[in-house]
């Protein structure tokens, strides 16, 4: 009984060997890849003896390398794998786990709010530029005596063809107001002739319009006819003119006239073309018509 005990026990001797190569080279694969030692296993003073548990023989000691290995990859640093001792074939291992370079996520930029764009004004439609109207035109002036050159009151100053009339004042002075254009202004007084004159006015031009009126009491009129002294035929367009600056023109029957002559004694002078020309004193009396004719030879 005592040789096939002893023949098992050196069977289980001679299988620590084998089983102490299959740790060691457990233990050098483990501590390359850091990531699968997940069997935290206290291996220090470890020996094959121990394992057979033969108190007598022992065996030399594991290598500490992997221990420390392991001992590091426990505390969370990253072993360093040694190639001292390994066979070539086992030397090259694939990195555990690649160091990635975690960049810094992007700060994400404030987007500049944006400004909102002025709600245009709606068009404004142009004003039409009015038509100026023309702008009122003044006709102004005054009327007096010839005689006496004293102002006329109340005289009547009215605007052909137009129907606008208007009276002097203590002065005289009258103002009537009128589009431009040109008119007829007539000025009137009792006991004095009518007298009126053209004129015109443009824009806002103040015309200014006097007047001389002959008193009925203080003036006279003078005809007459202008002839041929031979055959006693009419002289048509000859020239009547009085010596105080007053003129006339013969019709096609040769008569001329002088309707308001201030009373005096003038001297009235007729002539026409290829006549002799012929001169005569002539008196006029206030409120008379003197005839005064004229025959001319050649």
């Amino acid at each position: 009984m005592t040789r096939p005990e002893t023949r098992g026990r050196w069977r289980r001797v001679a299988l620590v060997p084998l089983f102490g190569v299959l740790f060691w080279i457990a233990a050098i694969a483990a501590s390359t890849i850091p990531n699968l030692l997940m069997l935290g296993v206290n291996v220090h003073g470890l020996s094959l003896a121990s394992y057979a548990g033969d108190p007598v023989q022992h065996v030399a000691p594991l290598s500490q390398r992997p221990v420390q290995d392991l001992e590091r990859g426990s505390n969370g640093v990253n072993p360093t794998p040694s190639t001292t001792g390994i066979p070539p074939d086992l030397r090259t291992f694939p990195s555990a786990t690649p160091s990635s370079t975690t960049n810094p996520a992007p700060t994400p930029s404030a987007s500049p709010l944006p400004i909102p764009s002025p709600t245009p004004l709606p068009s404004i439609l142009p004003i039409p530029t009015p038509t100026p109207s023309p702008s009122k035109a003044a006709i102004s002036g005054q009327v007096m005596d010839t005689v006496t050159r004293l102002p006329i009151v109340g005289a009547t100053v009215s605007l052909g063809p137009t129907a606008a009339t208007t009276t002097t004042d203590v002065n005289g002075n009258y103002s009537l107001a009128a589009n431009p254009g040109t008119y007829t202004v007539t000025a009137s007084a009792a006991g004095y002739s009518n007298a009126s004159q053209t004129v015109t006015v443009n824009g806002a031009q103040n015309q200014i319009v006097n007047f001389k009126l002959v008193g009925l009491t203080a003036t006279g009129s003078i005809k007459g006819m202008v002839t041929d002294n031979v055959t006693a035929t009419a002289i048509a367009g000859a020239t009547v003119s009085l010596s105080n600056g007053l003129t006339t023109i013969t019709d096609v029957l040769g008569n001329y006239s002088f309707p308001a002559v201030l009373y005096g004694t003038y001297a009235i002078t007729a002539s026409a073309i290829g006549y002799v020309g012929q001169s005569q004193p002539v008196t006029v009396k206030p409120g008379h018509l003197t005839t005064l004719n004229f025959q001319l030879g050649r």
